[in-house]
């Protein structure tokens, strides 16, 4: 009896051990399924670890976040990268399938590798604009401090499309002289007809503010500087297409006019302006800015609108929503437009308004004159032509003016 109790124990004990033997096949497959899944979770992890250092490399190498949003970034990117890594530990304990923060690694990773090309894209892009032809003395000041000292930058439009390389008339002459600490702007435009002296040309003999952009735009700056008895470290050039492809970027400008009038042929579109705010495409924009047959000012209420126009790009770039335009604007410009201002003076404007996103009191003026009569210009031998002849009142308010803002 003892012998057969015996057998029976083996039989039952080896019968035991079949049952068990598929139970552990199918926990050693758990077991490989649960290790793939570990395994593929710590890949997505070290993807987002990857793609967060990227960005913040990018955003680095842009300079045009402050600091302190920088330390606010990283620190927002290293939280996010505990959450997913919690997120998967407690899946992979509780065997789960959802909530393992697998989806969220793969969506933060794919917008942080979009976000540090974008940032990539817009610093090259800076680049090719910072390279402005540069003549004589206005090289430029690349140590210059932009944000803490007041400085003038003149603005120069020329009549063209196309290449930037271009020597041209200058139809657009501002002058934006800036105030940084104080946040105030003083934008002046000179008519393109005003009749003065070109130095280092013309001998002391007078021509139209125009033709001086014939001899470099270093000239326009050095005339216009002998004019307000000021100093005009910087420049920016644009041209038809920068205009108009600017204002299409940023899905077209409210414009205020001080009149109403029809744009002709002539000026590239034809427009019905109201009196006050207009909205504006690029192409109603280039318009508005170039047309002076139908205004009976002529030149002078010209240089009105295009300072009424660039008012309206200001305050549109000094908004929040400035960074979702700003790649589109910078592929924009680069080839349209240049600068003597450093990238590094370009990038230190952009992170000081990010980081104060305080708006700007801006006001603009007009030299005025006599524009009545014709009178003999250097660059042109064929007879008197139509000019401005100054008046040294408005001259000498506009020398105030500037001298007021540019005192730190």
């Amino acid at each position: 009896m003892e012998y057969r109790d015996q057998l029976r124990y083996i039989k039952n004990h080896q019968n035991e051990s079949e049952r068990k033997r598929p139970r552990r096949r199918g926990g050693r497959k758990e077991r490989k399924r649960t290790r793939r899944k570990s395994a593929f979770g710590r890949l997505l992890w070290t993807v987002q670890m990857a793609a967060s250092l990227f960005f913040v490399a990018a955003m680095v190498l842009l300079g045009i976040l402050p600091r302190q949003y920088l330390a606010g970034l990283a620190l927002l990117l290293l939280a996010l990268l505990f959450v997913v890594r919690a997120l998967s530990e407690r899946a992979r304990r509780s065997r789960r399938r959802r909530g393992s923060g697998k989806g969220l690694s793969v969506v933060l990773s794919a917008l942080l590798i979009v976000g540090g090309i974008y940032g990539l894209k817009v610093n090259a892009a800076l680049d090719k604009i910072a390279v402005g032809e540069e003549s004589g003395r206005h090289a430029g000041e690349p140590t210059y401090p932009v944000t803490e000292q007041p400085f003038n930058v003149y603005i120069s439009g020329i009549d063209v499309y196309g290449d930037i390389d271009q020597e041209s008339r200058s139809d657009v002459n501002l002058i934006a002289t800036i105030n940084p600490k104080e946040n105030k702007i003083l934008l002046t435009t000179t008519p393109r007809d005003y009749y003065v002296p070109i130095p280092g040309v013309s001998g002391g003999e007078r021509d139209k503010l125009t033709h001086a952009g014939n001899y470099g735009v270093g000239t326009s700056m050095e005339t216009l500087e002998e004019l307000y008895n000021t100093e005009i470290p910087f420049y920016v050039r644009v041209n038809f297409t920068s205009v108009e492809e600017i204002v299409d970027v940023m899905g077209g400008v409210d414009v205020e006019s001080e009149l109403a009038f029809q744009t002709g042929k002539e000026a590239g579109e034809i427009v019905d302006v109201k009196e006050g705010k207009n909205h504006f495409n690029g192409k109603q924009a280039l318009a508005f800015v170039r047309e002076r047959k139908a205004l009976a000012a002529g030149d002078n209420q010209r240089g009105k609108n295009q300072q009424a126009l660039l008012t309206a790009l200001i305050k549109k770039c000094m908004s929040p929503m400035i960074v979702r335009y700003a790649n589109g604007m910078i592929n924009s410009v680069a080839g349209n437009a240049e600068t003597n201002l450093s990238e590094n003076q370009i990038k230190s404007l952009i992170q000081m308004q990010i980081g104060g996103m305080k708006g700007w009191e801006i006001e603009s003026v007009a030299a005025s004159g006599d524009d009545s009569g014709k009178k003999y210009c250097y660059s042109y031998r064929g007879g008197p032509l139509y000019v401005t002849v100054p008046d040294e009142g408005s001259v000498e308010e506009i020398k105030n003016k500037m001298e007021k803002l540019m005192e730190n």
